[in-house]
């Protein structure tokens, strides 16, 4: 089941007349109450930037939109009404060849907050999976100054300390 298909010709063969795929509207696919239907329903989104309290960016860096909501928070709610579901966000821990952690103490000024804290379950890096749900500030703040990149770390753990 999909919204859209984007790929290659053999993707579109496979696809056609092929009564295993099924295409519906994003109202359909995007739909919380929709998602909320599907046991153990894992959904995996990505980010630009997160602070130490959970809120996750992954539209704009710099006062430059990058990308749009897409169906992120949709997914994320979706997942966690579901039956055993989860919501992940996976982002990578640096950008800019390492010059800068994507966990930061605060988000940029003016950039938005595509998924609240609130609504932030697992986060996972190359470094590990901070499971957030149910942490105090402080306790999310060192849950994710523990999968940051080992650069940046020691800052975090310092800023996570002045959380309420």
């Amino acid at each position: 089941v999909a919204a859209v298909l984007i790929g290659t010709d053999r993707l579109y063969r496979f696809a056609h007349e092929n009564q295993e795929v099924e295409l519906y509207p994003v109202s359909y696919t995007h739909d919380i109450l929709t998602l909320s239907r599907l046991e153990n329903l894992v959904s995996i989104n990505s980010a630009l930037q997160i602070d130490i309290w959970g809120q996750i960016n992954a539209e704009m860096v710099g006062g430059v939109q990058i990308s749009g909501v897409g169906g992120q928070v949709d997914f994320v709610r979706g997942a966690s009404r579901a039956p055993g579901g989860k919501s992940v966000i996976a982002l990578l821990s640096t950008a800019g060849n390492g010059k800068y952690s994507r966990i930061v103490p605060c988000l940029e000024p003016g950039a938005p907050v595509t998924t609240t804290r609130a609504e932030a379950h697992y986060v996972a890096t190359e470094y590990g999976i901070a499971d957030l749900r149910g942490k105090t500030l402080s306790q999310r703040a060192q849950a994710l100054a523990s999968i940051a990149h080992p650069d940046f770390r020691r800052e975090l753990e310092r800023a996570g300390q002045a959380s309420p």
